[in-house]
């Protein structure tokens, strides 16, 4: 040995003497160790604790011993470490372990290995320590680094593609929907324009020449007194018949033209009517809105608003109206819509009152489509008011059980 140190000397290398180690000395150095850790035992040396190596399963030994960090790659869940003391002793030994982040106590054996059967992807720290048997625990740990590594599925950045992707493609999936409503709001509204100018060149036109020809009849009738003969009341009905099939012709005409009665807002599509109806100088009409406003379905706003507009027309027509009120209350279930006039009333059990008109059956078929209830008061020289009251639930059920795109209006 002097000979090897003379010959380190001669060749310019610094020789040293490292003496034995004593057991104090092991206690020191090797409580500062990373996988080593150290038990004193009474009387005799200590026993340093090492990590002797590890295999994916198999618990009849390791299969590798290099002791670096510890790096799994993804989906090899079953581990098995082995530790031990690095000397064998006379004495009993006891073992305790832990992966920390996976372990949640400290687990104590007698044998020489950790069995993990199913890590999850994760940073762990294996630690190991021993003591002789109903001893004190040293508090110095032999200690490796565990890493699983992750699926691509599994890491952060692959949630965060998809959900870009998800973003992607609900953007692109809107935009084809808004491109497909678009077409199909586009050919329905050039079929509302085309069968609009048919009914206006035929249907209208056919109207008005039935009109003349009555006209000329009753005009014959009265040249001739004999205005209140049968005949002549059958004319006289023909010709209100013609005039109330001419003015709902009129009203769906302007419907179907009219692009901006597709709104679920009822209180406009009501002030937007009443501006457009014509109305004499002499008759003023209010408008007034109780209770939060509620969006229906356009198809139930296009019914109400028809109902306002025909017991608007039956006042000035035929009540000889000079105040109108129109009334739209919003309760927290229902709707109520009212048109009350001060004209000269009729009698409402009079069924000759209603001969050759047709507004009231109308506007009644027109409230049964929508779930609700038309309610008539009237009596002579007093007024006449219209009333109907529809639930939203009614509402909502009505328009879906019609088979027609929900923003026609119709």
């Amino acid at each position: 040995m002097l000979a090897g140190a003379m010959l380190l000397a001669g060749r310019g290398v610094e020789a040293q003497i490292v003496p034995y180690p004593t057991p104090s000395t092991e206690m020191t150095t090797s409580a500062g160790r990373d996988r080593t850790g150290t038990v004193v035992l009474d009387g005799t040396s200590p026993a340093r604790v090492v990590i002797q190596g590890w295999s994916l399963g198999s618990e009849t030994g390791p299969t590798s011993v290099s002791l670096e960090p510890l790096v799994l790659s993804a989906g090899n869940r079953d581990l098995v470490i082995f530790f031990g003391a690095a000397q064998e002793h006379d004495v009993d030994l006891e073992f305790r372990y832990r992966l920390t982040g996976y372990d949640p106590d400290w687990t104590v054996t007698r044998s020489k290995l950790a069995h993990y059967r199913r890590l999850g992807p994760g940073h762990f720290e294996m630690e190991v320590e021993a003591r002789q048997a109903g001893g004190q625990w040293p508090g110095t740990a032999a200690t490796l680094k565990v890493v699983q590594r992750r699926f691509f599925y599994q890491t952060w950045y692959f949630y965060v593609l998809v959900g870009v992707g998800m973003v992607l493609l609900g953007t692109q999936l809107l935009s084809q929907r808004d491109q497909l409503l678009k077409g199909e709001m586009g050919i329905v509204l050039e079929e509302r324009n085309r069968i609009a100018s048919d009914c206006h060149d035929t249907l209208m036109a056919g109207f008005a020449a039935i009109s003349w020809q009555l006209e000329a009849t009753a005009k014959l009738f009265r040249d001739t007194h004999a205005d209140l003969t049968p005949a002549a009341k059958s004319c006289e009905l023909a010709r209100s018949m013609v005039s109330h099939c001419q003015a709902e012709a009129r009203r769906i005409i302007w419907d179907l033209r009219d692009t901006e009665e597709l709104t679920d807002n009822l209180s406009q599509a009501l002030t937007r009517a009443l501006a457009t109806h014509r109305t004499r100088e002499t008759i003023e009409t209010t408008f007034e809105v109780y209770g939060d406003e509620t969006p229906i379905a356009p198809g139930a706003v296009h019914h109400l608003v028809c109902i306002g507009q025909e017991a608007i027309t039956n006042a000035v027509r035929h009540a000889k109206a000079t105040n109108i009120h129109i009334a739209l209350r919003f309760g927290t279930d229902s709707l109520n819509l009212s048109v009350k006039d001060d004209g000269s009333g009729f009698h409402v059990s009079d069924a000759s009152t209603r001969t050759g008109h047709f507004g009231i059956p109308v506007m009644q078929e027109r409230a049964r489509k929508l779930g609700g209830a038309l309610r008539l008061t009237s009596s002579a020289q007093v007024g006449t008011e219209v009333a109907v009251t529809v639930s939203f639930q009614a509402i909502d059920r009505s328009s879906k059980q019609r088979d027609v795109v929900p923003w026609i209006g119709v």
